[in-house]
């Protein structure tokens, strides 16, 4: 078993079970019924798209868990197939805190008790029940229930009074009360607000750039190498600052008969703010970025070296496809404010376009991979002409999200 801990926690009021999501759910669900009646938990339907949100541990999942009003929230997984299934529960506070993840392998297609033993371990300590051990109980005090006082909160029963238990050691030993329960959140917790991402970027990126005739060289190169650093800041639930720069490892142009070194690089920052929110986000973006390309070589029968420094304007959506996968887009009109135009007097209007899509997997609570395929392209006017300069690009990253 191996377990990510993101802290201790004082004792939930009202902790609720809303479901396992993945195949045998339900069996696994009913298996499960009598461990959360003795941990005093309910359990409470949530929408399926709701429950995949909670899971994957986002800025959403705080946001739905927090519209519960209850003093946590507990959820399921089951992960993997055949006789590499595990059973994952995540636990979250009333605040929408992570409090723990803990994902232990399954003995078998079903729970075992060992498994049901487990779980109960792992959540009687966050429930503020005793765990399932073989520690005496004092007299005139009770176990939860889900019956008892009318006055405790749905799914407390007797468990929301306060009760002692005391041990063989000695007579003379008082018995312990047990800790009250309160809403309060450990301030270790307070900053899940914002999330910070950084990644290595590793892909590809190819040139296209057609032009009319007479004007300048057009040019057209293979894919090449690129590398690169990637960062993303999330803020509360809604706003998101990325920022990215990649450029080529080793690119040479043949130049009249010869290999001139070649650079072709990328930076952009971006800011986007979810005005759609819940399974699908939808909102605006706002960002500035540049694109070069450059040729170390004197000669006159070379592609002209250009630089598009450009405003982006457009849209991001993003779309939970399934628990820990993520489909991120963007489009935006990009209009050019700056840099080096081609090598033709005047200076041409100049505008772009910008198109992507990244499949983002967490693989951890801390580790994401990413794959992405995206496609910018700048135009350039004159009276006599025109040029379309295309980077197609693909990448693959690998970072840490905290």
């Amino acid at each position: 078993m191996y377990a990510v801990q993101y802290g201790s926690m004082a004792p939930l009021v009202h902790v609720v079970f809303i479901g396992v999501l993945g195949r045998q759910h339900q069996a696994v669900e009913h298996q499960l019924q009598p461990s959360l009646k003795k941990l005093g938990i309910t359990e409470r339907a949530v929408p399926e798209s709701e429950l995949v949100a909670i899971l994957k541990e986002t800025p959403t999942s705080t946001k739905l868990v927090k519209k519960l009003h209850v003093g946590g929230v507990v959820a399921g997984q089951l992960e993997g197939s055949g006789k590499s299934l595990a059973f994952r529960i995540v636990v979250y506070d009333g605040d929408g805190n992570l409090v723990s993840d803990l994902e232990s392998p399954m003995s078998g297609r079903a729970l075992a008790k060992g498994d049901i033993a487990m779980f109960e371990s792992n959540l009687g300590d966050i429930a503020g029940a005793p765990k399932p051990a073989s520690s005496s109980v004092a007299a005139g005090s009770s176990l939860p229930s889900s019956g008892g006082d009318d006055d405790a909160p749905p799914g407390l029963g007797d468990s929301a009074k306060p009760t002692t238990t005391a041990t063989a050691s000695s007579p003379d030993d008082a018995p312990a009360a047990a800790p009250e329960a309160v809403q309060t959140t450990a301030a270790a917790h307070t900053d899940r607000a914002i999330h910070v991402q950084a990644a290595l970027v590793l892909g590809i990126v190819g040139r296209n750039m057609a032009t009319v005739a007479n004007t300048v060289e057009g040019d057209s190169s293979s894919p090449v190498a690129t590398g690169g650093v990637e960062g993303a800041i999330t803020i509360g639930a809604h706003a998101r600052v990325t920022a990215l720069f990649e450029h080529t490892l080793v690119m040479h142009t043949e130049v009249a008969a010869d290999n001139a070194s070649t650079d072709i690089g990328h930076g952009e920052l971006v800011a986007s703010y979810d005005l759609l929110d819940g399974n699908v986000k939808l909102g605006p973006a706002l960002g500035i970025g540049e694109t070069y390309f450059e040729i170390d070589s004197m000669s006159t029968a070379r592609p002209p070296d250009v630089n598009y420094i450009y405003v982006l304007l457009g849209g991001a959506v993003t779309m939970d496809l399934a628990p820990r996968w993520t489909l991120r887009g963007l489009a935006a009109f990009e209009p050019v404010v700056g840099g080096l135009p081609p090598g033709m007097a005047p200076y041409p209007s100049r505008w772009g376009f910008g198109v992507g899509a990244a499949l983002e997997y967490q693989a951890t609570p801390h580790v994401f991979a990413r794959a992405a395929l995206d496609y910018q392209a700048f135009s350039s006017s004159w009276t006599m002409g025109s040029t379309m300069d295309g980077y197609p690009t693909g990448t693959a990253a690998v970072g840490a999200a905290f």
